[in-house]
């Protein structure tokens, strides 16, 4: 009975977070989900540790974090039907993967927007700049708490949303962060060509110039080091 009145209302049936198939649906809403609560954790946190109310978000337009969300689906894929491994081993890989993961962004931002948006040579136990032991380790104990707890409890949440609601939701979710994304992308990827002296040329240079200028785009990423500036690797 409790069956069929699922089924007629259009919600999934429960789930094993650990046993569910890991379909586009379900694995979007987790980096959906991931990367908007990441964001605010990075802004609470910055609030509790600094005094200071700044943005933490990825994208130019919505407070979302891709570092975040991308790396909800890493520790998904990765430790999906590993639930019954013990504690120290997640913690062990969960720290490994997570050093790895952060260094490649971090690399990833410098080759394509010649800056960084993290930097922690001013800290003990870091690797190039790029990664740091204190924060893989806190890379290993979110790998814990997401298999032990987060990624259960947010299989729990998504299979409350009807399917259909759900699936209109999602595509409305990933059309703006496709958007979002791509204005991001050209309006650092502009910032980076302004430093190297290039002229605005086209319709979109002149745009990009006058819509997301250097002071616009340093008080969105309030955190954004560029590289010719702050000496990276000297």
């Amino acid at each position: 009975m409790i069956t069929q009145l699922t089924a007629k209302r259009g919600a999934q049936p429960a789930l094993d977070a650990h046993r569910a198939p890991l379909t586009l649906y379900w694995v979007f809403w987790l980096f959906l989900i991931a990367g908007v609560a990441g964001d605010l954790v990075e802004i609470v946190f910055w609030l509790v540790t600094r005094g200071e109310l700044t943005s933490r978000s990825s994208l130019i337009y919505g407070q979302f974090s891709i570092v975040w969300g991308a790396g909800a689906v890493l520790l998904t894929l990765v430790f999906h039907r590993m639930d019954s491994r013990s504690t120290p081993r997640i913690f062990l890989a969960g720290t490994l993967l997570g050093g790895v993961y952060e260094y490649v962004c971090s690399l990833l931002q410098e080759k394509l927007f010649g800056a960084c948006f993290w930097d922690y040579r001013h800290l003990p136990f870091n690797l190039n700049g790029r990664v740091n032991l204190v924060f893989c380790l806190f890379w290993g104990a979110a790998a814990v708490l997401w298999v032990r707890a987060a990624c259960p409890a947010l299989y729990r949440l998504v299979a409350r949303i009807p399917l259909e609601r759900g699936r209109r939701i999602a595509a409305g979710a990933a059309a703006f962060l496709v958007l979002s994304t791509a204005v991001t992308a050209a309006a650092l990827g502009r910032m980076d060509r302004r430093r190297e002296g290039e002229p605005a040329l086209g319709a979109v240079s002149r745009f990009l110039d006058a819509a997301f200028p250097d002071h616009f785009l340093h008080a969105r990423y309030p955190n954004m080091g560029i590289l010719s500036e702050i000496g990276w690797y000297d």
